[in-house]
């Protein structure tokens, strides 16, 4: 009896890691099979992909770079031919950094991340291109205080902001046209302000300034 014991539980014992052993392929399969939503082609380098409303990026070696994450730029309807986020159909990686952006108060700001998902530069602009040979545009948000409204109890602050041109750190390398006046608020910023630029060369660009006229700046 005690022998029979012995054989049935060295049988069990035996299927027991035989079932390990077997469910081990198993699930790294299902780890290295992951199914996407959406896929990009590959632009230097790096492929946006999309499960559900997260995006992260593949490498040339078909792995995620960092998690998905739901505040990388995308637009399921992208105006063509214009400057900004509101021409990006998927997220992009360029010279290393993608735009992400954060809500406060109703309003979009804008930043960038790098291929690591660092942030590198905090969502602070109203509006942004992605970079290209270490630039990008970008719309800087400033504010001035008026004075205070006796009646409310609140200070007056009167918001404008600049096209400029920042370095991959954030840096502002050169303001370009503004101020613009804007307001910021919910209910009047749905969308981005648009940057009025276009390219002309590697070092040369046109920018429409307050007055509506296009001037040509040389970085």
């Amino acid at each position: 009896m005690v022998i029979l014991d012995m054989f049935l539980k060295s049988i069990i014992m035996k299927n027991f890691i035989l079932g390990i052993l077997i469910s081990i392929p198993v699930v790294l399969l299902a780890q290295e099979s992951d199914e996407f939503d959406f896929v990009s082609n590959q632009e230097e380098g790096y492929s946006a992909v999309r499960q559900g409303v997260n995006w992260s990026f593949l490498n040339s070696s078909g792995e995620l770079v960092f998690d998905f994450r739901n505040d990388l730029i995308s637009n399921e309807d992208p105006r063509t031919g214009i400057i900004g986020v509101a021409g990006m159909q998927y997220p992009q990686l360029k010279d290393e950094r993608a735009i992400i952006k954060e809500q406060k108060d109703g309003v979009n700001y804008y930043g960038f991340i790098n291929s690591e998902g660092k942030t590198i530069i905090e969502p602070e602009f109203l509006n942004v291109s992605n970079f290209h040979n270490g630039k990008a545009l970008a719309l800087k948000l400033e504010e001035e205080r008026l004075g205070e409204n006796a009646l409310l109890g609140k200070n007056v602050i009167s918001y404008k902001y600049d096209v400029v041109l920042i370095n991959k750190k954030g840096d502002i390398l050169k303001y370009l046209e503004g101020p613009f006046p804007v307001s910021v608020s919910k209910q009047k910023l749905r969308e981005a302000p648009q940057i009025n630029a276009k390219w002309l060369g590697k070092n040369v660009l046109t920018v429409k300034g307050p007055n509506k006229k296009w001037r040509v700046h040389k970085i």
